[in-house]
């Protein structure tokens, strides 16, 4: 939070991801790390957005590629891609991405609500939208949505 004499501006960190040529933001305390794409063991029966599991450092992680949840193709993956480890709500996974382009502060005051006039196939996976000077529309993850949505829930597993 920033404080001038005036008034109080509220601004949130977010990490920007592209993936399929579209701007995503992440909360930065969201993220654990980003590395390169790692050597993925696929599972048979799963949604084709879960790519399969993966391992970092003696921990397992599922590893989801939203270009296949929300529709946006199939493009193969190559070593230009990057996995980024999200953590939310005591819940780590890795998460297929094209780019990891910057962190930037947004105005919390400035973040819009989807609404359903937004032709998108995912709006019911977004928090927010972001319209940025230099990057255009930026799309935030609502990864309370993901988590639970049918293709994901289902291969969840809790103790």
């Amino acid at each position: 939070m920033i404080k001038s004499s005036k008034t109080i501006v509220t601004e949130d960190r977010y990490s920007i991801l592209q993936i399929s040529e579209q701007n995503f933001g992440v909360e930065v305390r969201n993220i654990r790390e980003v590395l390169p794409l790692p050597k993925i063991t696929p599972l048979p029966n799963v949604h084709e957005s879960i790519l399969g599991i993966f391992s970092l450092r003696g921990q397992i992680y599922s590893l989801l590629d939203l270009r296949l949840f929300f529709r946006l193709g199939r493009p193969p993956l190559t070593e230009r891609n990057f996995v980024v480890v999200i953590e939310y709500d005591d819940i780590s996974f890795g998460l297929v991405v094209d780019k990891v382009l910057d962190v930037a502060y947004f105005d919390s005051t400035k973040i819009l609500i989807p609404t359903r006039d937004m032709s998108s196939q995912y709006i019911q996976y977004l928090s927010g939208y972001f319209e940025h000077k230099k990057m255009g529309l930026i799309h935030i993850l609502d990864f309370g949505e993901i988590i639970e949505a049918k293709e994901v829930r289902q291969y969840r597993y809790k103790e």
